[in-house]
């Protein structure tokens, strides 16, 4: 362990797990006071501190502790020393945020037994919508998956994204993803430029192992349909609006013709005139 300031610095020394980020899956290791189950547990330090002096290096000595009862496979930790003071301290509000400085190492450790590789890909879906209106401008969107290491080894894989559909191949591209430690899982995202409109096809992604021995690999398949929702219902709105103007246009340049109106008069009753008898002599 190296000091390189003008200053002596005591560390903590510990044994930590090592896990993949959610982020990017990037490798990383468990922070100190972390409860360890793994190669960070089985790790025994000489000291649990230890003062560096200015500009000097120093040796810790550690020692492996393997269970019994350790699953088989490839395990993955390190070995960290962390600065026992705080810098850069800041006030956030009622909040003190300060920094601590991690130095580590990794630590692979490989338990004998049967060895299984293996690549599960979940969760594949297409995010993002028709720019308004459609085909005028470009639209983006965004490819997602999960990929886990199902496996007992560690895995490098690589990703193939591929898409096709009515008019061709919408996308054809293969990306290198970060190194995959057995029980862990990584999201997979890719920009998806120029997304078109409208498509009707089917997206594919491949992940393949192809340094371990057999090749290991993993597929997940998604129906695409892609349409411009928005785009079709400003434009049915504007037809119906354009309709109905005609309807009203045509009536008030050719209106309907104006029936004359009859009235019927009630007929007159004629009175009978009234005859009188004359009185018999």
């Amino acid at each position: 362990m190296s000091n390189y300031t003008d200053h002596p610095i005591t560390y903590y020394v510990y044994g930590a797990d090592g896990y993949n980020t959610p982020r990017d899956g990037q490798f990383a290791l468990r922070d100190h006071g972390y409860a360890m189950i793994g190669v960070g547990s089985w790790v025994r330090t000489a000291f649990p501190t230890i003062t560096v002096p200015a500009r000097t290096s120093t040796v810790v000595p550690i020692s492996i502790a393997i269970p019994a009862n350790a699953s088989p496979g490839d395990h993955v930790g390190g070995v960290s020393g962390m600065d026992t003071a705080v810098e850069s301290v800041q006030q956030q509000g009622n909040v003190q945020v300060g920094i601590k400085r991690v130095v580590a190492a990794r630590l692979y450790v490989h338990v004998d037994g049967p060895a299984v590789g293996g690549l599960t890909v979940t969760q594949l879906k297409v995010t993002g919508s028709a720019s308004f209106p459609a085909y005028v401008s470009d639209s983006d969107g965004t490819v997602t998956a999960t990929v886990t290491n199902s496996g007992n080894l560690l895995e490098s894989p690589k990703a193939h994204l591929r898409a096709t559909g009515i008019f061709g191949t919408l996308i054809d591209r293969t990306v290198q993803l970060p190194q995959i430690l057995p029980g862990q899982s990584i999201d997979f995202s890719q920009a998806w430029k120029n997304m078109p409109p409208f498509e009707i096809g089917t997206l594919h992604l491949d992940v393949t192992d192809d340094t371990a021995s057999p090749p290991v690999t993993s597929s997940e398949a998604l129906s695409l349909t892609l349409i411009p929702w928005l785009t079709l219902l400003v434009a049915a709105l504007v037809v119906l609006a354009l309709l109905v103007g005609l309807l009203f246009w045509r009536r008030r340049r050719n209106p309907p013709p104006v029936r004359p109106r009859v009235r019927r008069e009630r007929p007159q009753r004629h009175e009978r005139p009234e005859t009188t008898k004359a009185a018999a002599p």
